[in-house]
């Protein structure tokens, strides 16, 4: 099978594991096949992002790396800075695709960048929705849960003072729902995070 053959048998999976092509392609899976995606990573039409995960070169042309950061590492959710700036709530861009994880602490340095997933406990899971661009679906924190999270994977460095949380560019016309704040804040059951959120209300208040 050439190249152009096996595009067309997997063109509804431009990001795919070895386990689904064992699907797709059926007898035509062979160990050749094994051969022919490492040759065509090296001729740039795959990109590995993991072993066993690869994405057509073609399709991440112009892809955001977050389409593919739920995939790669599951389960997870795009959350913190990345989440933030994808709703416009601060205004950097962010280079490192974050995510959260039940499972340990992980980062891929790939050719669409780096993901990087950190763990949190499974009672502070969720919070998130599954947005789909074209033929790829990821998850991707709310609003609030990314700004939890970040206060939670932060707490260590964050006062809850407002010159702290003014340094970070909040946008102003960000508007939260507090009852969901507090009740993803509540689902990590540790002070930290509880003042924290609390003080970024307060803060936001008397901005």
């Amino acid at each position: 099978m050439n190249y152009f053959e096996f595009r067309k048998k997997v063109e509804e999976l431009p990001l795919f594991e070895t386990k689904e092509l064992r699907l797709v392609l059926g007898g035509a899976f062979t160990s050749t096949m094994l051969v022919n995606l490492k040759n065509w990573v090296n001729k740039g039409h795959l990109i590995m992002l993991r072993r066993g995960m690869y994405v057509v070169a073609e399709e991440a042309k112009n892809a955001d790396p977050v389409w593919f950061a739920t995939k790669m590492y599951q389960p997870s959710y795009v959350s913190m800075e990345k989440a933030l700036s994808f709703y416009g709530i601060i205004p950097e861009a962010v280079f490192t695709v974050t995510s959260v994880t039940t499972r340990k602490t992980k980062e891929f340095d790939t050719k669409l960048g780096r993901f990087s997933y950190q763990k949190i406990k499974k009672s502070a899971f969720g919070g998130y929705e599954t947005k789909k661009d074209g033929k790829i679906s990821f998850n991707m924190a709310l609003p609030e849960k990314a700004l939890v999270d970040f206060f939670y994977l932060k707490r260590n460095i964050l006062n809850g003072d407002s010159e702290q949380f003014r340094g970070y560019r909040f946008n102003e016309d960000f508007v939260f729902d507090t009852k969901k704040l507090l009740g993803f804040a509540e689902a990590f059951q540790n002070k930290k995070v509880s003042l924290l959120t609390k003080s970024f209300i307060k803060y936001y208040a008397t901005e």
